[in-house]
């Protein structure tokens, strides 16, 4: 099923001026620190050498909390009063704050700078914190050390995004809710939003997501399209770049554990033949996607077809495989980075071959994907079926629990995440429904694994440390499951503007520079306004409509047709495929014999 589309990505659409700067205490030093910001390019009319100068100054300007950042001059990059160069300045300045920690209390949405004037200009940052900014930064960063605290050094730079896209897409959600308070809707764009609230839209997705691969060695940028309402990231491994979208990947947020790879490490053309088919790509730093070397050397990636969590178990990627089949495939992956080849490993004894996710109180169909969803905790592996959960240590499978028969009246397992040694399992009657959360506490004791059943209640939570989560789905309740393929898309428009400040753009005649003044309650001051597109939702999850078991021949009934097919399979005169022999098993117990024969002539017979 689809949802209804939302707002999702907000752009600056004009820029002003500030001749005086709002009084910010600074933050205590920093030491400088260089950086290679060669990622950027050669943005507008400046040298790739000039370009990586003037975000070097405004790296040193945020990392300070500087109230205005001079850039400019001494780096012998010479700063027009041309629209053009000042745009290219704040293309910079966006680039530099959407990719590095320092400027994750600078604000995106409302950008304040000087006219330049000799060769130089200034920025003033709007921080969305002042009063409190260093606390706050320091507890931003502190949860950003405890996100990568766990990303190896020797992985290769495909493995470090994986696992932050994995750890994105497990921890946070695509918040949904509608605000009145400007602050909120504002923080809502933010990787500081995100950290903040543990939810936030696309642009926070994108911003947290393009931070994390920084702190970790990997250039990134962020990269919107204002025809689609999204924003996602182009991320460099090596010497190519690739697209990665977090948020859609994200689909399954009612969900923890399930994760699509449906835009991880992809092409162009991928892209553009997925939902992301738009004509005005654009990079936070202006650059022109198509001028970049983006790749397809990771399209067939191992993270395909696999809807859950990929994780590290046994010093290798454990990834649970499946192509539209209930059929699942556990596996252990060797991946060399260099050749972006790999190798995979069956855990055979695991493959769950008879996992069918039946649609909820209409067994006759059930869905085509597996929903099979793994964690680790201590070492040991556990992963669940539609009403199960079990573990694997030792090469020893042992089953952990199955659902009461309450939770059964509440449907299948959709879901299942490890916080510590809590396991949180989520049961749902469909793939888009409303989950109830439940936990589990697991204690080891030498080898052996124990397991307890706490009691929870329904609560409506908004952060993912809750005990109890009820997430509403806009999807219709329904047996079947549909596709749609243009979603609506709904469009509006809000002016963000700098509170006090009333303006009117006129022009100065001081021959020295150009330079746009506003009129204002406050003569001496003018402040930046900024036109915030609202615009379209990221587009929903998608399942595969369920099947009809016993229609072999796909007409949506069991005819006489179908009859004469398992007919023909029993007297060994047709073989059946894979799909075939799955939709004949309508007893269920793996095997296609003259009992499924019998009941497919009842069907008919009494249709």
């Amino acid at each position: 099923m689809w949802k209804s589309m939302k707002k999702c990505f907000a752009v600056s659409a004009s820029l002003g001026i500030l001749l005086t700067q709002a009084s910010i205490l600074p933050a205590d030093a920093t030491a400088k620190e260089t950086f290679d910001f060669s990622y950027l390019g050669a943005v507008g009319d400046f040298t790739e050498e000039q370009t990586q100068n003037i975000a070097q100054q405004i790296y040193d300007g945020l990392s300070a909390h500087q109230s205005a950042i001079t850039v400019g001059d001494s780096t012998d990059a010479y700063i027009h009063s041309s629209e053009s160069d000042i745009e290219s300045v704040m293309e910079i300045y966006r680039g530099v704050i959407s990719g590095w920690d320092v400027g994750i209390l600078a604000s995106r949405l409302t950008i304040n700078y000087q006219v330049p004037k000799r060769g130089s200009m200034k920025i003033v940052p709007n921080y969305l914190e002042t009063d409190n900014y260093n606390a706050v930064y320091q507890e931003l960063m502190n949860q950003i050390d405890e996100i990568v605290s766990d990303v190896d050094e020797n992985w290769s730079e495909a493995e470090k995004a994986l696992y932050l896209h994995e750890y994105m897409a497990v921890h946070y959600d695509y918040d949904h809710d509608e605000y009145s308070d400007s602050r909120q809707t504002e923080l809502q764009h933010t990787a500081y939003g995100m950290l903040k609230n543990g939810k936030a839209v696309c642009e926070g997705y994108a911003w947290l997501y393009d931070i994390l691969l920084h702190r970790v060695g990997v250039d990134a940028m962020l990269l919107e399209s204002i025809e689609i309402g999204h924003g996602w990231n182009l991320v460099k491994i090596g010497d190519k770049w690739y697209h990665v979208d977090v948020t859609w990947d994200d689909s399954y947020d009612t969900h923890p554990g399930m994760v699509k790879h449906d835009y991880f490490l992809k092409d162009n053309d991928t892209m553009l033949n997925s939902y992301h088919s738009s004509t005005d790509w654009k990079l936070t730093s202006g650059q022109s996607v198509y001028d970049l070397n983006v790749s397809d050397d990771y399209n067939d990636g191992f993270w395909n077809h696999c809807n859950s969590l990929i994780q590290q178990y046994q010093g290798k990627w454990f990834a649970v495989h499946s192509e539209k089949s209930t059929t699942a495939w556990f596996d252990l992956c060797d991946f060399d980075a260099e050749t972006h080849a790999y190798e995979l490993t069956h855990l055979n004894s695991l493959d769950a071959k008879w996992a069918r996710w039946y649609v909820f109180e209409n067994e006759s169909y059930y869905y085509t994907d597996t929903y099979i969803t793994p964690a680790i905790v201590n070492g040991v592996l556990y992963y669940t079926t539609p009403s199960a959960i079990f573990s694997l240590q030792n090469g020893q499978v042992t089953w952990l629990l199955d659902l009461t028969s309450e939770q059964k009246q509440q449907g299948y397992i959709y879901g299942m995440r490890a916080e510590g040694n809590q396991l949180y399992y989520y049961v749902a009657t469909a793939p888009n429904e409303t989950s109830q959360e439940y936990v589990i506490e697991i204690s080891a004791s030498e080898e052996e694994t124990t397991t307890e059943e706490t009691t929870t209640t329904t609560t409506t939570s908004t952060t993912p440390e809750t005990t109890t989560t009820t997430t509403t789905s806009t999807t219709p309740e329904t047996t079947t499951t549909t596709t749609s393929t243009t979603p609506e898309t709904t469009t509006t428009t809000t002016t963000s503007t700098t509170p006090e400040t009333t303006t009117t753009t006129t022009t100065s005649t001081t021959p020295e520079t150009t330079t746009t003044t506003t009129t204002s309650t406050t003569p001496e001051t003018t402040t930046t306004t900024t036109t915030s597109t609202t615009e379209t939702e990221p587009l929903p999850e998608e399942t595969a409509p369920p099947v009809l078991i016993g229609d072999i021949d796909g007409d949506n009934q069991i005819s006489v047709k179908d009859i004469i097919t398992v007919q023909k399979y029993l007297l060994g005169k047709e073989p059946l495929s894979a799909e075939e022999y799955l939709l004949a098993d309508l007893t269920d117990d793996q095997i296609v014999n003259i009992f499924d024969f019998i009941a497919m002539k009842r069907i008919v017979l009494n249709s």
